[in-house]
């Protein structure tokens, strides 16, 4: 289940007006090429000859942003007990091998001892082709010692402070089978709310959080809380739960939003990983880049010709161009880039819409 690469098609002018560049003729000297010059420096480096009077088409790699996924899984003491861990662990590394060239993973473990370490970590830094790595820190997991805890607020926040110093998008992707706490087993209500708090402050710093729950026992109303915090969406204080029991550490609306969390059954290992597979792919980028010698000229956002699957999209309403190099799908379409795996992306602009240079 490939992320596929993106086609950009150009449209690159010649002009019979123009005389051939002679070899010596310097592609990165401090004159660049005009538009209608019939030698052009495509992005990958490859010096292309258009034909005389003719407008031809330069086909481009166009990349997303490499997204950074930390796997934030829950080792309390129940996800050995309830047989997750292993199916679990089977499924998360069948999709990490899968994508690990084109998402940056991270893994880490957490759970707590009430009176001891709380969070108790094992942590695998996120990088690409990190297979390998993930696989022998998941595999020398055992179940602990103590009465293991499942302190998420905690893990969150230590998480979310490792995310960031790399270039493209931040997310997590939470796995638990079991309410929160803080290794106290306190009030559930102001646990849920921590949690809520913690994945609220991670996204206010461009961190996404996905839910994934186990074993059906956590609440689902938390559950569409916790999806909601972590997208950015309106959190709802249901019948004022916290606001009377509890300091309130999260920011509560009147309306909530409609974040989608998940609950994969881990006894169906195809199911499972496909399940993890379309989480995942809500990481991939709308946001596209264009490298190298060529840009769209300001005013002419609106002359491209972009197809998905084989659809045009609108401008404005299906893709915009942020910048002159920088185009960026909207709404469905960005939805229907994540959620296929397999999927051709290509524009086209008139020659004298493009600078060369």
């Amino acid at each position: 289940m490939k992320l596929a690469p993106l086609l950009l098609l150009l449209a690159a002018c010649a002009s019979s007006s123009s005389s051939s560049p002679s070899p010596s003729d310097d592609l990165d000297g401090s004159v660049p090429p005009k538009l209608d010059a019939t030698v052009v420096r495509a992005l990958d480096g490859r010096t292309v000859h258009a034909e005389s009077d003719a407008c031809n088409q330069l086909s481009l790699r166009f990349e997303a942003r490499t997204p950074s996924v930390v796997l934030l899984v829950d080792r309390s003491s129940s996800m050995f007990e309830r047989g997750l861990w292993e199916p679990l662990q089977t499924g998360v590394l069948a999709v990490v091998e899968r994508l690990q060239k084109d998402v940056r993973f991270g893994f880490v473990s957490y759970t707590g001892q009430a009176g001891g370490m709380c969070p108790d970590l094992e942590q695998v830094a996120p990088a690409l082709d990190n297979h390998a790595a993930i696989a022998r820190a998941y595999g020398a997991q055992k179940p602990p010692s103590y009465k293991g805890e499942t302190p998420t607020s905690l893990a969150l926040e230590r998480v979310a402070s490792t995310l960031g110093s790399q270039p493209g998008d931040d997310y997590i992707l939470l796995v638990t089978d079991g309410e929160p706490d803080l290794c106290d087993d306190g009030n559930v209500t102001c646990a849920r709310d921590a949690v809520i708090a913690s994945a609220q402050r991670a996204h206010a710093r461009g961190i996404s959080t996905f839910v994934l729950s186990l074993g059906g026992s956590v609440d689902r109303a938390h559950l569409r809380d916790l999806a909601n915090a972590g997208t950015g969406q309106p959190v709802s204080d249901h019948n004022d739960a916290v606001r009377y029991q509890c300091s309130g550490q999260a920011s509560y609306a009147t309306q909530e939003g409609s974040a989608p969390y998940y609950e994969p059954d881990v006894a169906d290992r195809d199911a499972l990983i496909t399940q993890l597979a379309s989480v995942v792919a809500r990481t991939r980028s709308c946001v596209l880049e264009l490298g190298g010698a060529v840009e769209v000229q300001p005013g002419d956002e609106m002359r491209g010709e972009v197809t998905l699957a084989g659809k045009t999209l609108r401008y404005g309403d299906e893709y915009r161009m942020n910048t002159r190099t920088q185009l960026e799908l909207l709404g469905g379409a960005c939805e229907q880039l994540r959620r296929e795996q397999d999927i051709s992306l290509s524009v086209a602009f008139p020659c004298e819409a493009l600078v060369f240079y």
